[in-house]
């Protein structure tokens, strides 16, 4: 009767549960064997029982628990990503930064401008307009000074120019 979705763990002795991870207190991942006997059976299932005590199924096997936990990094709170309230704001943080395509495959396919850039390069590359840094003038000198230190300078240039055309 209720479609895809196996049938959900008893607190009884209809099921035996063993928790996997206690999630830092949100939640707790369990390992559910289904109609327990005095011998353990095969079917196994690996259930997310959150704080209101509502049963998420996440995997059929172990194998495929590990493999979701690796995909989603082991980020905190990721089983939220498969319960219908989904992962709480600070998680989502957390999965933009490291798994951003991971949390928002709903919204990939929803709006396909939900992964692109924002920001506009020629906003942040502008060259700021500044103001030229006008030279400053030298100091005045005294006439007297200046003539000797040109007089010095062009008998210099004169005589390296010489030096170069005997070469």
């Amino acid at each position: 009767g209720n479609g895809d979705k196996p049938e959900k763990p008893h607190f009884d002795s209809r099921s035996l549960i063993f928790e996997l991870d206690p999630c830092n207190g949100n939640g707790k991942v369990c390992l559910v064997y289904k109609h327990a006997e005095p011998v353990v059976s095969p079917d196994t299932e690996i259930w997310f029982l959150d704080r209101a005590l509502y049963w998420h199924f996440l995997t059929k096997t172990f194998t495929a628990y590990y493999r979701l936990l690796i995909t989603h990094l082991g980020l905190p709170q990721w089983q939220y990503a498969f319960t219908s309230y989904g992962v709480s704001p600070q998680a989502k943080q957390w999965f933009n930064m490291y798994k951003p395509i991971t949390i928002n495959t709903a919204l990939l396919s929803e709006e396909a401008d939900s992964f692109v850039n924002k920001l506009d390069p020629n906003k942040v590359f502008k060259s700021k307009n500044k103001t030229p840094v006008l030279k400053k003038k030298p100091l005045s000198q005294p006439p007297g000074s200046q003539k000797s230190h040109t007089s010095m300078t062009s008998t210099k240039t004169s005589s390296l120019a010489g030096n170069s055309s005997r070469k």
